[in-house]
């Protein structure tokens, strides 16, 4: 089949580790294939870390071990070691068919064999269906990837009903490459998912949660969310967000949309009409990392304070921001202003001037203090928790914290008396009238 001019172009800046296995494998009678993504992301001009190439090939396991010095068995029960090469670790999988799919995700054997064409019907989707030999400067198409990557949908390859019962992530997986490439799901494709909930329920929960985590990030997160909805895939995935009513399905996936691409700040912003500990929660329950689950659940948490119907009720003063953003976290000011500039945008058209202009005083408010660099925290005062026991004439104990707590709630509201003088002053009047019972 004649060579996409896409991929011509991009011949000259293929690593020179994977053309040499390429051809060394060749060499040796066992002609092999650029396949799968690599291709697909190629086609589409889409960047390429030289990693993530993978060669399908008629050698089976023991065959490419045979011929490279360094070669790691990373899957070999299902034909894949990983070629180290040139300083790349370069996947070869043996062509193959395979048995019954049991568990919803792997199948139960595997067949090797020398066909690339069997090796292409079992993929995924037609636009991952895609062969080149950028030796022979061969393209092998069978199943019409190219054409339905021009017609922007995902297909896929064969009965899709029979795709999502080998495999329940496919489906996930087709409405995040929607997400990812702005593309539709074509009609067959999109009508055969509700029948594969009960194969997605036996996916692995990490499996699921690693496609969440790619589709939230997408460029076209909510159009994702939509065929998520209307697939039933949400009722499985996320059954909280799903039990919500549709009005805050649709406004949560538009805040989504308007979001820097930041998993913990995306997830915050789709989650949060659910509220702070039911997002923590969910996230923990899909077992995102911590870091995620964690930031995605305090980001909530300020948000849900300021935030309300109609729109922002965001602090009216610079006062309310340092108390906002220290009960927040300080390097939380950038993702609470992401998500109140989200949240205006997804508001109707007439609520949005009022709530703009809100946002706009606090994004001034913001920057002033970037400026001022005010004490947010007990770290930042001139005066820490061993002066402040020397001052008071006391040994460690609760009344430290307290006094250390009393002190930053004074420099919130007035930042110039963050000075150790006036702190040391401040902690005498404290604690005289602390001991006289006022």
């Amino acid at each position: 089949m004649r060579v996409p001019p896409e991929l011509t172009r991009a011949r000259q800046t293929l690593p020179a580790p994977l053309l040499d296995v390429l051809r060394r494998l060749g060499d040796a009678g066992h002609r092999s294939w650029i396949v799968g993504g690599a291709v697909r992301d190629l086609l589409l001009h889409r960047p390429r870390e030289a990693a993530d190439f993978d060669l399908a090939t008629p050698a089976t396991p023991q065959e490419v071990t045979a011929l490279f010095p360094k070669v790691v068995p990373t899957g070999i029960e299902h034909g894949t070691v990983t070629v180290v090469s040139g300083g790349f670790a370069i996947e070869v999988t043996t062509f193959r068919g395979e048995g019954p799919y049991v568990d919803g995700r792997r199948p139960e054997s595997v067949t090797f064999h020398r066909d690339l064409a069997s090796d292409l019907e079992r993929r995924d989707f037609t636009m991952n269906a895609l062969a080149w030999d950028p030796l022979a400067d061969d393209f092998q198409d069978p199943h019409g990837g190219r054409a339905d990557m021009g017609k922007r949908i995902v297909r896929a390859v064969g009965d899709p009903a029979e795709r999502f019962a080998e495999d329940g992530l496919r489906p996930m997986r087709a409405v995040r490459f929607a997400a990812q490439l702005g593309y539709d799901l074509a009609p067959a494709t999109r009508r055969a998912i509700p029948g594969a909930i009960p194969v997605v329920a036996r996916v692995a929960t990490e499996r699921i949660s690693e496609e969440l985590s790619r589709l939230v990030v997408a460029p076209d997160a909510p159009r994702a969310i939509f065929l998520m909805r209307t697939t039933r895939l949400l009722e499985a995935v996320l059954p909280a967000f799903a039990a919500l009513p549709v009005q805050a399905q649709d406004h949560a996936a538009l805040v989504v949309g308007h979001l820097p691409s930041d998993p913990a700040l995306r997830f915050a912003g789709l989650l949060h009409p659910l509220g702070a500990d039911a997002v923590e929660q969910v996230l923990e329950g899909l077992r995102q990392p911590r870091r995620v689950s964690d930031e995605a659940a305090a980001l909530v948490r300020a948000h849900a304070c300021r935030l309300g119907a109609p729109g922002p009720v965001l602090p009216p003063s610079p006062v309310h921001v340092r108390r906002w953003l220290s009960a927040a976290g300080p390097g939380r000011g950038s993702g609470l202003l992401a998500l109140a500039k989200a949240e205006v945008a997804a508001l109707p058209a007439r609520e949005v001037p009022a709530a703009q202009a809100e946002v706009q005083e606090l994004q001034a408010a913001l920057a002033q203090m970037a400026l001022d660099r005010p004490a947010l925290t007990p770290q930042e005062l001139a005066l820490d928790g061993r002066r402040a026991m020397e001052v008071l004439g006391v040994p460690p104990g609760p009344q430290v914290g307290e006094a250390i707590r009393h002190l930053l709630d004074r420099v919130l509201d007035d930042p110039e008396l963050n000075r150790r003088e006036a702190l040391e002053d401040e902690l005498r009047r404290w604690w005289a009238e602390r001991a006289r019972g006022g």
